[in-house]
């Protein structure tokens, strides 16, 4: 009798665990992996520049500031925001700056929560990545 209460058990919890959801940190994780010499080099290339990139937070909207590089060109790439709590609330921004290199990003429907900014730009050919813990108020 035991042993059958236990197998019960055992199975029930299978069940229970298997029907869990993963929330992985990004699906497509093996080949970032492979990558990742070629991040720590815009990471670097990022802690390099003279004026940082700045994240903050105004009523309603985070503000990124762009460091001013001496170039005709505006910075692209994305902007993610990572919630670690549910990757369902993560949201990715495409970057789109006025002419004094600030991004500005409604808060407009995201939790008030910890979240990571993530943000991968190119300017001129150079790519670079930031990522920063923002708490969303």
């Amino acid at each position: 009798m035991t042993i059958i209460l236990f197998l019960i058990g055992m199975i029930t919890l299978v069940i229970i665990s298997s029907m869990q959801p993963l929330n992985l940190v990004s699906p497509d994780y093996y080949p970032k992996g492979i990558d990742y010499q070629n991040q720590i080099n815009r990471i670097s290339r990022a802690k390099n520049l003279k004026q940082p990139l700045r994240i903050t937070q105004s009523g309603d909207e985070i503000i990124i500031q762009f460091p001013a590089i001496d170039s005709v060109h505006k910075p692209e790439g994305k902007v993610l925001l990572f919630f670690p709590i549910d990757n369902h609330l993560d949201r990715e921004v495409e970057i789109e700056t006025d002419d004094s290199l600030y991004q500005h990003i409604s808060k407009k429907g995201l939790l008030r929560s910890r979240c990571i900014v993530k943000v991968t730009w190119t300017h001129d050919t150079l790519d670079y990545y930031v990522e920063e813990e923002l708490m969303i108020q």
